[in-house]
């Protein structure tokens, strides 16, 4: 535990003689309670304690009757102002090593960096300290989102402890809030015979409660991870990081449906609420209505009026329009070319049905702009069909995050207008602040404005709402890379491969990151499971011809080139000009590179970030032609730091 005086530096610059009186009744008044609670006193550091303990507990409950003598102390009217102590307080829990009557190592150094986070008469511990006291203390903790320990590789995990005094934090920046656990909450796959419908319905119900903005709620990517689990409450509550879990069951028969669900305690899998809905399916959004406010009120929550219209307000009047989306959205989320025509025929019929339907018209949306980032079909007519679509969807909701997260989208990467996406996720994240994609595409955004470090943060917080989600993994331990911080990249990516063992991304990006290190069992392995994975896809071969490049295989490289070139002239099959260009970046042709460098911007499938950031341009980028060519399109080339050169390739790469 380290402790320390709020302002201690400037009464010493002031008033030195004020400043040792405060020092000394601060000793008088903690160390009692140090051994007191069974703590040893290492040592003082100026107005700085550190003190070790046997347990956690021992540790967190000494930081709280610390906090309240000195508030104690501090409400006597005779202190004055001016000498009323105030203490921030940060405890974390690890081995150290004992030399001298002191201590060292890492938990020693975190402990020190979590102590200045804390507030003013506030304390905060690592997540290793509140995994072994949440079921012990009755205090509430909150989790720090985006938090950065300098001088720590490892990412740790921070909360606050909510003592009575402690000031209530509300949104006032994108991504800016602290929630506390009970209230992060996860809906698993309802149970049903009918598969269609029970997804939809948990679809639902996740983007009725993301109408609440003090609710987490934890997206789909991962808690279809659950469905059918064999797993306890408590275990997927530790796995997601959660305080709560809705679970349940829906029986649909004829124009019935039967919806039981409970919300249970993740930490200790206590009941909170349960109900049981036997309704007609015209009754279905009343459920769903209901449902929320009983969940909030079981986590003792008040509803702002703007969140009880919105939790109120049916999508569309027409049940069978309902059901049309439901289908629709089911097959979207399989993402293959066949299913994706299901669902732009499911979404057109649900229009048919009622015209102002948005959410079917932001479904169409979206189909388009899969098929277009995917090669299903030409990527400009099936652009502007998106954009025709999400307009619609818009003219009737304005206030439909998925719509204005698809517009976003769309105006970066098909028009290039990055200062108009960048409004659309942040209006996205503000209406819906647990949206995992707005947040994931919006740190795109801001990798592209050269501000990397706001960017990770966002994909931080994406990956606390999607803890699972492959994709956001990638990306993430991509950025890693960009500010040299290779160590939690790998472990990122790990993380990734663990939950979804046969993920291309992950295999891509640690690849070329081999490569660069010259590991060439490392990467030759990671970039073969890869193709192993994706036996025909184009952009995979390009970038294994840029590893053999690298690793100095200049004749397994050039029989890639000669493969995918073959391809190209042939028009049989789409090749993106993009990994064309990494492929010529790999081999050394800086002029071959700059070509398709031009190409792929012109035909909208350059990956915009790796231009300016990743190493496998590093070679190409000091070219003023490429610098031109990203000035017309309003991006800049900031020269990065030795020290924060990436090894890593596109961390959207094939995603």
């Amino acid at each position: 535990m380290f402790t320390d005086i709020v302002g201690y530096t400037g009464i010493t610059q002031t008033d030195e003689a004020r400043a040792m009186q405060i020092l000394r009744t601060h000793n008088e008044l903690l160390r009692p309670v140090f051994q007191k609670d069974k703590g040893r006193e290492i040592k003082t550091i100026g107005d700085a304690f550190l003190i070790e303990f046997e347990s956690a507990l021992d540790a967190v409950n000494c930081a709280i009757e610390v906090q309240y003598l000195l508030r104690r102390y501090n409400e006597d009217p005779a202190i004055s102002e001016q000498n009323k102590i105030r203490i921030r307080v940060g405890v974390h829990l690890g081995d150290v090593i004992h030399r001298e009557n002191d201590v060292f190592g890492d938990a020693v150094n975190i402990a020190s960096r979590i102590q200045p986070l804390a507030e003013p008469e506030g304390i905060c511990v690592s997540e290793q300290v509140f995994h072994q006291v949440r079921n012990k203390l009755q205090m509430e903790f909150q989790l720090i989102e985006g938090v950065h320990l300098k001088n720590v590789i490892y990412p740790v995990g921070v909360y606050r402890i909510i003592l009575p005094w402690s000031p209530k934090y509300e949104e006032k920046e994108i991504g800016q809030s602290t929630i506390p656990i009970k209230r992060r909450l996860a809906v698993l796959p309802l149970e049903a015979g009918d598969e269609y419908f029970a997804e939809g319905l948990t679809e639902e119900l996740i983007t009725v409660l993301s109408n609440i903005k003090d609710l987490r709620i934890i997206a789909r990517t991962s808690i279809q991870r659950y469905k059918g689990t064999t797993k306890s409450v408590v275990e997927i509550g530790k796995e997601l990081n959660v305080g709560s879990i809705l679970e349940g069951s829906v029986r649909k028969t004829d124009n019935r449906v039967r919806v039981t669900v409970e919300v249970v305690d993740a930490l200790n899998d206590e009941h909170m609420w349960a109900s049981s809905y036997d309704r007609e399916m015209v009754d279905i959004f009343s459920v769903q209505t209901d449902i929320a406010k009983q969940v909030a009120k079981a986590l003792r929550m008040k509803l702002r009026t703007s969140e009880k219209v919105r939790i109120v307000k049916k999508p569309t009047l027409n049940i069978d329009a309902y059901s049309l989306y439901l289908k629709g959205r089911f097959a979207m989320h399989k993402r293959n070319r066949q299913a994706i025509g299901e669902a732009i025929e499911l979404f057109s019929d649900a229009i048919k049905k009622d015209e102002k339907y948005a959410k079917a018209y932001s479904g169409l949306a979206d189909c388009y702009l899969i098929s277009g980032s995917y090669g299903y079909g030409e990527a400009q007519q099936a652009y502007s069909k998106a954009k025709e679509y999400v307009s619609r969807a818009l003219e009737f909701d304005e206030n439909l995050p998925e719509a204005h997260i698809s517009l976003g989208f769309l105006l970066e990467a098909f028009y290039y207008d990055f200062a108009g996406s960048r409004e659309q996720f942040e209006h996205a994240i503000k209406l819906n602040p647990s949206n995992s994609q707005a947040r994931h595409w919006y740190a795109i955004n801001l990798a592209i404005s050269n501000q990397i470090d706001q960017a990770i943060a966002e994909l931080e917080r994406a990956k606390e709402s999607d803890p699972l989600s492959a994709q956001i993994g990638t990306v993430l331990g991509g950025f890693y890379t960009y500010e040299g911080r290779d160590e939690e990249a790998l472990r990122t990516w790990e993380s990734v491969l663990r939950s979804n063992p046969n993920n291309v991304p992950v295999y891509l990006n640690r690849g070329v990151y081999f490569a660069k290190l010259g590991k060439k069992d490392e990467a030759l392995y990671d970039m073969s499971k890869a193709l192993s994975i994706a036996t025909e896809a184009v952009e995979v071969k390009c970038l294994f011809g840029y590893v053999h490049a690298v690793l100095g295989r200049l004749d397994e490289a050039l029989e890639i080139l000669a493969e995918v070139k073959s391809l190209e002239h042939s028009k049989k099959e789409y090749v993106s000009p993009f990994y064309l260009a990494v492929l010529y970046a790999g081999l050394g042709d800086n002029e071959e590179c700059i070509n398709y460098v031009r190409k792929s911007i012109e035909d909208k499938s350059a990956e915009i970030e790796s231009l300016i950031h990743d190493s496998m341009f590093e070679r190409v980028r000091p070219d003023p032609r490429l610098r031109e060519m990203l000035e017309k399109i309003g991006v800049s080339l900031v020269a990065r730091p030795a020290a924060k050169k990436s090894v890593s390739p596109s961390p959207v790469a094939y995603s």
